[in-house]
C-alpha cells in the first residue's frame, strides 16, 4: 500500500504539470517505473512523479512489494461485462440528464471561483463542458450533449482497454 501523497507534494506536482515540465518529472523517475508507465499520460507521470517524491522510493518498487491476489486469475473464471454502444448509448444519456437534474450545474457553479484546469476535478467527465456553459462559451444544450460525448468516448477507451488486457476473458454481454 502507497502512502497517501501528502498535499504540497501534489500541488508541485501539478504546478510542475502546468509548466510543461512533464519532462522534467519523467527525468528523475528509475528506470523500473519507466518502463511500466504511459509516458505520454500526464497523470501517470503525475502519479509516479509524486509517489517517488513524497516516499522516496519508485511506483515499480512499491508495485513489486505488492502480494498477489488472494484468488489468482487461474483460479477463477474472469468475466467481462460487455456493454454494446447501442445498449450504453442510451443510459450514458439518462444518467448525464439525470446528473444535471440532481444539480450537476450547479456543482460546477460552486467550483467556477476556483476552476483550474490542472486541478483534478477537472478531469471529471462533464466538469469542463459545464464549466464552459458557465463561461459563456457553450448553450447549456451543446455543454450537455459535449458531455454525453466525452463520456462515451471514455466507454470506448475502457471497452479497448478491456479487449487488449483481458482478450482470454469470457465477455457476457449486457442489453
Amino acid at each position: 500500500e502507497i502512502p497517501a501523497t501528502p498535499d504540497h507534494i501534489r500541488q508541485e506536482a501539478m504546478n510542475l504539470i502546468a509548466k510543461g515540465k512533464l519532462q522534467d518529472m519523467l527525468d528523475q523517475l528509475d528506470a523500473a517505473t519507466l518502463a511500466r508507465i504511459d509516458q505520454r499520460n500526464p497523470m501517470r507521470v503525475q502519479r509516479a512523479w509524486e509517489v517517488l517524491a513524497s516516499t522516496g522510493q519508485g511506483l515499480a518498487d512499491w508495485q513489486d512489494q505488492t502480494p498477489p491476489p488472494d484468488m489468482p486469475l487461474e483460479t477463477c473464471f474472469p468475466i467481462v461485462l460487455g456493454a454494446s454502444k447501442d445498449w450504453l448509448t442510451p443510459r450514458i444519456n439518462r444518467r448525464f440528464d439525470s446528473m444535471i437534474s440532481l444539480g450537476a450545474l450547479e456543482e460546477a457553479r460552486a467550483n467556477l471561483p476556483t476552476w483550474s484546469l490542472t486541478a483534478p476535478s477537472s478531469k471529471a467527465i462533464g466538469a469542463p463542458e459545464l464549466i464552459a456553459h458557465l463561461q459563456g462559451r457553450l448553450s447549456l444544450e451543446d455543454a450537455i450533449n459535449a458531455a454525453k460525448i466525452a463520456t462515451r468516448q471514455y466507454a470506448k477507451r475502457q471497452r479497448t482497454w478491456f479487449k487488449a488486457r483481458m482478450k482470454n476473458w469470457t465477455i457476457h454481454p449486457l442489453g
